[in-house]
């Protein structure tokens, strides 16, 4: 299955952890049906840190190793990829940093 991200938001910009957390039980209901999902970001065009965090912490905490398996990104641009790899790198730092900012992050975002 593939979901274009701008046509499912409605929008090119992909910055509320609000709307990741509930992007991420959506997927995660799509998952138990789908063996494979393909994330589209096409015509996405603003993307925050914290969104990216939300959704794919959710993610890697609930299916780990698995992952790959079972989600395809597609039409990513340069500065998206980029974020990505910096969420990979500096997950730990940013866990800390997002913890620090909003005092019930974890309980409202990553579980």
């Amino acid at each position: 299955m593939k979901i274009k991200l701008k046509k499912y938001f409605n929008s090119s910009m992909l910055i509320n952890p609000e709307k990741a957390k509930g992007f991420f039980n959506k997927l995660k209901e799509i998952l138990k049906k789908e063996e494979e999902v393909t994330l589209d970001f096409a015509g996405i065009q603003v993307t925050t840190l914290v969104f990216l965090f939300v959704l794919f912490t959710n993610l890697w905490n609930e299916y780990g190793r698995e992952l790959k398996n079972k989600l395809t990104i597609k039409n990513c641009s340069q500065g998206l990829f980029n974020q990505m790899l910096y969420l990979k790198k500096n997950h730990k730092e940013l866990r800390t940093k997002y913890l620090g900012v909003h005092k019930n992050f974890e309980i409202a975002y990553l579980g």
